[in-house]
């Protein structure tokens, strides 16, 4: 994918997350930033751009481990979750 290209996209993408995040209908909002997402994704491995490629895994490196064996915190009675133990 040429070096243009790939800018294009990422500025579309960038211009459908921005409105998606400031539409005040939530779906339509919805619809615009996995619209970006999706750009987003082709440009990452559809444009096989090292630096972006870098990026990304620098960005999926430092987020938070999962921990094991961790007890799950528990949930106070007086909260007002509408979830329902099973």
């Amino acid at each position: 994918m040429p070096f243009w290209a790939t800018l294009v996209l990422l500025s579309l993408m960038v211009i459908l997350w921005v409105s998606g995040r400031g539409n005040p209908d939530d779906v339509i909002g919805l619809l615009e930033q996995m619209l970006a997402i999706t750009l987003g994704l082709v440009v990452l491995f559809i444009g096989r751009s090292l630096l972006l490629e870098v990026l990304a895994l620098v960005f999926a490196l430092r987020l938070p481990a999962a921990r094991r064996n961790h007890p799950v915190q528990q949930r106070t009675q007086g909260s007002k979750d509408v979830l329902m133990p099973f």
